[in-house]
């Protein structure tokens, strides 16, 4: 048997709602997506960003972690 909720909604701002409609005409040249699926590959990409960032910092020494008290002590 198949999920009957298989979709979610979220609200937008009204500025955010326009740029993701803008996107949606330039994110594959000569087609216009639909905003859920504009809003489906910009989360892909920043999930892919995100976790190469992570495994990234993971990688890198030990850094300053609260610089503002370091200073002040």
């Amino acid at each position: 048997m198949s999920r009957p909720y298989k979709y979610r909604s979220i609200s937008l701002r009204y500025n955010t709602y326009s740029t993701l409609e803008d996107l949606s005409n330039i994110v594959v040249k000569g087609h216009k997506l639909s905003n859920a699926k504009t809003a489906e590959i910009a989360i892909e990409n920043l999930k892919e960003n995100l976790s190469e960032e992570i495994s990234n910092s993971k990688s890198r020494a030990n850094g300053v972690t609260n610089e503002k008290t370091q200073k002040e002590a």
